[in-house]
């Protein structure tokens, strides 16, 4: 079959249909794939067009097109394969708020599911598959925990998605899941691939940011890697006397999960299913991310809406006693992920974010959370534990001192008093951040430090020895394969924003663990050729990369 889409894409198109069917909150639809392929540019596009009886439709553009031209349908997508070339593979998707939003939710998962369902697969074996193998009896009741926590909410959010605006974002979140499934699926009959992920695993990837690290892909004796990992906001004046911050942050994990996705949500969802009802506060969102995950899992979101942005960073807590934080998953209890996807749509500021992410707080995932108004220099500090949440307004203490940090340490009295005692390496890093924090003046020695090249510390660095776990190099730029005895843990990445009263100004992403010309980049073969790493480039030498979205 030929088609011709536009004066911009006179070219034959070699186009196959496929019919499956998938379901949507119980509604048989079809999906019919087309697939071209063009200049090879490294770019996919793909649109969903959807039909009142339920039938989806994916058109497949191939690369080399002109991205504004893609048609909008329901949904629509471009996937950018970049992650030899930066570190990230970037994915962007705009849905149209003139379509019911379980059919944008759909639409979303389907694009992203189809479109991106290699990286998927690899960061499944990944983190998944290879440590499952030898913990098949943990990891069949995490699946188990899974699923039924999922069937227990999808039921609740049926009843309670058409009064109460969190239930209707509950709901679409599941149901953007169950089109990722459906689209990944689809995705691989098309390649006439055999690979498999059971279903239970798709809820996995999604709430990867609740469960617990296996205990064969870090090695907790060596160290508590979340805690390597940091988010600090601070203060400029720029010349002509107007305020500017900067948002920094960086996540500590198994080197396995480095198959990273840069993401924007552009989903015009409303806050009901009512046809007459308002787009959501949070309609744009961008996160740093990974396959198969909806939401970010570093906790790291630039959220906009019609001059309007909220910037939310969030680090884990560092907690005494490990019972809080290793407690099954009860299905009454909403994933982290759901909480803060629902919270980033509802929140008009600080306060009602985490008033939201408050809401029916779960049993497996602790947090310090920084939420920012940049076009008001508000700044909200929110510690939560699986049994409270404590938020305050930290915007004067924020403009006083011109800095705060988040390294795990809890500030509040009462979250320490249930955390309990172990915060003596995340307090001496918090002392040294806010130390180092003070001397900075410019936005980009933001960026050194976050390379760990401190002032002071140089000949920590050209000498670099990770043995004592408080030297300044390995405060702000950690990395286990570097110690006498390597594990594969250490700090994965970099994030910096810089926004002002008149909103996001820069931002600029960094994937893979610190390197420089003293320092080896990281090597998969010279340190962990046995670790499972598919998908994942040989060698993380990369610089900082600003993404340039387009559907803006």
């Amino acid at each position: 079959m030929l088609k011709v889409v536009g004066a911009s894409w006179l070219q034959t198109r070699i186009s196959t249909y496929i019919l499956g069917a998938v379901a949507l909150l119980g509604i048989g639809a079809i999906i019919l794939g087309e697939f071209g392929h063009v200049e090879n540019d490294g770019t996919y596009a793909a649109t969903v067009t959807w039909k009142q009886n339920g039938a989806y439709r994916i058109d497949f553009w191939g690369q080399g097109n002109d991205l504004e031209a893609i048609p909008s349908g329901a949904a629509r997508a471009y996937y950018r394969t970049g992650i030899h070339h930066t570190g990230w593979s970037v994915i962007e998707i705009k849905s149209s708020e003139d379509y019911p939003d379980t059919v944008q939710a759909y639409s979303t998962g389907l694009l992203e599911g189809s479109l991106t369902w290699q990286l998927i697969h690899h960061h499944w074996h990944n983190t998944i598959e290879a440590p499952c193998s030898t913990q098949e009896s943990m990891c069949e009741k995490i699946r188990h925990h899974l699923k039924e926590n999922r069937e227990y909410h999808r039921k609740r959010a049926e009843v309670l998605a058409a009064k109460d605006p969190y239930w209707h974002m509950v709901s679409l979140f599941y149901t953007q899941l169950a089109g990722m499934e459906a689209g990944w699926k689809f995705a691989v009959r098309r390649s006439r691939k055999t690979v498999e992920i059971p279903s239970e695993d798709f809820l996995w990837l999604a709430m990867a940011s609740d469960l617990p690290y296996l205990e064969d892909t870090v090695n907790k004796s060596k160290v508590n890697a979340d805690l390597a990992g940091m988010a600090f906001l601070k203060l400029f004046n720029k010349t002509n006397g107007e305020p500017q911050i900067t948002l920094a942050h960086n996540t500590a994990a198994p080197y396995g999960k480095m198959l990273r996705l840069l993401k924007r949500y552009d989903l015009g969802y409303h806050l009901s299913p009512s046809e007459n009802s308002q787009v959501v506060p949070g309609r744009s969102i961008v996160m740093t991310s990974y396959p198969g995950a909806l939401s970010s899992q570093d906790e790291y979101f630039i959220i906009e809406n019609e001059g309007r942005e909220l910037l939310v960073a969030g680090t884990p807590l560092a907690i005494g006693d490990h019972g809080i934080w290793s407690q099954p998953i009860l299905k009454n209890q909403l994933m982290l992920a759901v909480r803060v996807m629902s919270a980033n749509r509802l929140a008009t500021d600080g306060l009602t974010w985490s008033r939201h992410l408050a809401l029916y707080n779960g049993g497996t995932a602790s947090r310090q959370w920084l939420a920012v108004d940049p076009r008001l220099n508000s700044v909200w500090l929110v510690e939560q534990l699986p049994s409270i949440t404590h938020a305050v307004d930290y915007s004067k203490d924020f403009v006083n001192v011109g800095f705060v940090s988040c390294t795990g340490a809890p500030m509040f009295k009462e979250i320490r008093q249930v955390a309990g005692d172990s915060r003596d390496a995340a307090s001496v890093r918090s002392n040294e951040i806010a130390r180092q924090l003070a001397n900075i003046t410019t936005a980009s020695e933001i960026a050194d430090l976050m390379h760990g090249h401190v002032p002071d510390a140089h000949a920590v660095f050209n000498n670099f020895s990770m043995t004592s776990g408080t030297d300044l190099v390995e405060i702000f730029a950690f990395r286990g394969d570097l110690y006498a005895q390597p594990f594969p843990v250490g700090v994965i990445d970099a994030k910096i924003v810089t926004a002002g009263i008149d909103g996001i100004e820069n931002f600029q992403v960094y994937s893979g663990p610190n390197f420089s010309n003293k320092i080896p980049a990281f090597n998969w073969t010279r340190t962990f050729p046995n670790e499972p790493h598919c998908g994942h480039p040989e060698t993380f030498n990369f610089g900082m990369t600003t993404p340039k979205w387009v559907w803006v």
